[in-house]
């Protein structure tokens, strides 16, 4: 079996569609959107036998003056890691990474693999993602959600919320909502190239959701889909909208969409479990899928907390919190290429 780097993107594409396992952050067009805004360096590895691809491993690196260098499977995302068909595969493309690791000098491998696996690596997993599962007729879903929290889907619609779906035409929409989010929640915000990028390179596969109150944005979520199921990796909603509502209806509006299309899954994103982002989600009749990350280590390295949710950070979102939006939106871009 051989391992190197791929040449052929679309040999990576079809494997990762026809694996059954494969999420949209594992495709090539996360690769090109990464390189494209953050300029990281990919190296996506594939294990092929013959002309037949067995395996593909994508890997991001990462340098930076604060937090040094590190590689990660796959940054800005929930999901990534190993796909492979075989143990022998899924073996040879994690030994092609550790060796890369030692010739980058780098401190850590990051493996955002989701599901548990026996790769042999450190397994932190203290964030859960949000699935519901879907069924053909919205009408069932509806049913079975609370009576309070329908009550509140239809309050908001009597306020005159009205949702509006797009691409990359509704990102400065989307992103005018994301970015008081963000700052809000004292963290860095991502630029608004990132997501141009990414409606650029598949817009086959995501779209913008905006809630509107008359003219003006008030609650928005990028959504992106692969294979049975949709993800909702950023979802925002700013405080004029959260009176009437807003997000309560973005929810059911997401809902009953992806139920309408076929889909069988909804991944309403990663939250820490016990916080307000869980209780809230909890309600959407969502199981609890717990997220193994695994790493690598260089000897003598700790294991990573580059997470905003950090406690060590709590007094720099504290003054971040404070700033002038026109500050966070300038400096966020600059921070958060490294957390990523």
């Amino acid at each position: 079996m051989k391992v190197e780097i791929c040449s052929e993107p679309d040999h990576w594409d079809t494997y990762v569609k026809t694996v059954g396992i494969g999420h949209t952050a594992q495709r090539w067009a996360w690769k090109q959107a990464i390189e494209e805004t953050y300029g990281h360096k990919g190296y996506y590895w594939v294990a092929t036998e013959g002309s037949a691809v067995q395996g593909v491993l994508p890997l991001v690196l990462i340098e930076s003056r604060l937090f040094g260098r590190f590689l990660v499977s796959v940054p800005f995302a929930t999901y990534g890691g190993v796909l492979a068909s075989n143990q022998e595969a899924r073996e040879k493309l994690l030994a092609a990474v550790t060796e890369l690791a030692g010739k980058l000098d780098v401190s850590h491998v990051e493996l955002r693999q989701g599901e548990p696996s026996d790769c042999g690596w450190v397994d932190v997993s203290p964030k859960v993602a949000m699935v519901v599962p879907l069924t053909p007729n919205p009408k069932d879903i509806w049913g079975a959600l609370s009576s309070r929290l329908r009550n509140k889907v239809r309050k908001a619609e009597k306020e005159g919320l009205r949702w509006q779906w797009g691409g990359k035409e509704a990102v400065d929409d989307f992103y005018s909502v994301f970015a008081v989010n963000m700052r809000n929640l004292g963290t860095p915000v991502y630029p608004r190239e990132w997501f141009l990028n990414l409606c650029r390179f598949h817009p086959e596969n995501s779209q913008i959701l905006i809630l509107r109150d008359g003219d003006h944005p008030v609650a928005a979520t990028f959504v992106t889909w692969f294979g049975d199921m949709v993800e909702l990796p950023w979802i925002a909603s700013i405080a004029e909208g959260q009176r009437k509502y807003a997000t309560e209806l973005l929810y059911w509006t997401v809902l009953k969409w992806a139920a309408e299309r076929g889909f069988r899954r909804l991944d309403f994103g990663r939250c820490t479990p016990g916080g307000g982002v869980h209780r809230f989600k909890q309600q959407w009749l969502c199981q609890e899928e717990r997220l193994h990350w695994y790493y690598w280590l260089a000897p003598g390295i700790p294991v990573p907390k580059l997470r905003p949710d950090n406690t060590s950070y709590r007094w720099a979102i504290k003054v971040w919190q404070h700033l002038p939006l026109s500050v966070t939106n300038r400096l966020g871009p600059h921070i958060v290429r490294s957390i990523p």
